[in-house]
């Protein structure tokens, strides 16, 4: 009796230790979209293994989640290291969104101005691009993290594929992601001159980095397409990755 008296009291203890674990579990999935940080997920087990098929998928889901867009961007980069032909260029076009979305530039840049078109109905919107863009680099916690991803995911302009990439990407994600290329380097590299660090862009002497370079011919393939939005190409004259 003794013995069986044992045994039911072992199985109520793993049960309530199971139902403890439950709850648990369950205050970690309601703390990881909290502001406990210590119980928040690991994005990257978050995102399932990349590919063709489902990156558009993934992207347009974690786009208004920095750190689940930067894990995104992370899978992307070790897909399109392995992935070949059109494949290939379906995750790098890809790739331009997620680091967008993972720098928070769209958010931190446009929607703290109200609306882009605010920049263009700026009385001077190259000026008014550049400062917004300015303004928010501190807010934009992951955005050297997205930018050297990215720059790991594109193609180099010289390899022969870069213009069939850019060609295959759209206007404004070209113009986007040349901003957040450059916007990397200026948090990183400014030394707390930010208008001067952009400023030397335009010095025929300066030779730029590769990040800077890649930025450059991504705004140049942006702008080469004709069908650029107005407040984009203002942005890429903001900061002087067009003239």
């Amino acid at each position: 009796m003794y013995c069986c008296l044992g045994k039911v009291k072992r199985l109520l203890l793993a049960l309530v230790i199971f139902a403890v674990s439950g709850l648990l579990m369950s205050c970690m999935d309601f703390f990881s979209t909290s502001l406990a940080a210590w119980a928040a997920r690991d994005p990257n087990r978050l995102i399932p293994a990349v590919t063709a098929g489902n990156v558009d998928e993934l992207v347009a889901t974690a786009e208004n989640n920095p750190d689940l867009s930067l894990a995104v961007l992370k899978k992307i980069q070790s897909a399109a290291g392995t992935a070949s032909g059109d494949d290939k260029v379906k995750l790098q076009t890809a790739a331009l969104g997620a680091a967008v979305n993972a720098a928070g530039l769209g958010q931190a840049v446009f929607n703290a101005a109200g609306a882009i078109t605010s920049i263009t109905d700026a009385d001077n919107p190259q000026e008014k691009a550049r400062q917004m863009v300015l303004d928010a680099l501190n807010s934009m916690n992951n955005l050297e993290a997205a930018g050297s991803v990215l720059f790991d995911t594109l193609p180099k302009p010289g390899d022969p594929d870069f213009s069939n990439f850019t060609d295959s990407a759209s206007a404004n994600d070209l113009a986007m992601a040349a901003a957040v290329l450059l916007a990397g380097e200026v948090k990183k590299n400014s030394g707390g001159d930010l208008e001067g660090y952009v400023d030397k862009l335009l010095d025929n002497t300066y030779t730029p980095t590769d990040p800077e370079n890649l930025a450059m011919k991504l705004a140049q393939a942006s702008l080469a397409q004709g069908n650029l939005s107005g407040p984009l190409q203002d942005l890429l004259s903001g900061l002087n990755l067009i003239t």
